[in-house]
């Protein structure tokens, strides 16, 4: 059976706010440390490096998955793909299922840098009170028809993300 794309998102997201969701209501004052930030990447690109030297500069602690494997998740750019993608998150989830007190973020490599550091994100994520937030985008890829099956929301953007915090 073939599931949509944005099937594939809602897992990702889901399973990057597993860790955090769990350990948050025990404990309020999380240090730093524990943010291990989860990204895919399977070629070293110019946008790879940005995100590296951003990240490096904000001192995180980040764990590339699938670096030097072929890139098996189709064409990402083009069609629905990803699968390699949710892959390999879902293998590094489970490897860290017994650290209940981390935190995972799961982003993007090839086109984001990050603006701020790990204490504004904690800080972010506090400030919505809720367990578990989704990345977002105003468009919905790939596939636009599918765009009347997502609920409406009050405020900010309508269709998830699988890449971007």
């Amino acid at each position: 059976m073939e599931h949509p794309w944005c099937f594939y998102a809602l897992i990702l997201t889901l399973m990057s706010c597993v860790h955090y969701s769990q350990s948050i209501e025990r404990n309020k004052d999380i240090p730093t440390e524990k943010l291990l930030v989860l990204t895919v990447a399977t070629q070293e690109t110019d946008g790879f490096h940005r995100f590296m030297q951003s990240a490096n500069y904000f001192k995180y602690n980040v764990k590339v998955l699938g670096m030097g494997e072929e890139w098996k998740g189709g064409d990402v750019g083009r069609s629905i793909g990803g699968g390699q993608k949710v892959r390999l998150l879902k293998e590094a989830m489970e490897s860290l299922a017994d650290q209940e007190d981390l935190v995972i973020l799961f982003v993007d490599s090839y086109d984001l840098i990050f603006a701020g550091g790990p204490e504004e994100i904690f800080r972010k994520f506090l400030q919505t009170n809720h367990k578990l937030v989704f990345a977002a985008e105003g468009i919905i890829w790939p596939d636009p028809r599918l765009a009347e099956k997502y609920p409406s929301v009050r405020s900010g953007k309508r269709f998830l993300n699988s890449g971007g915090a």
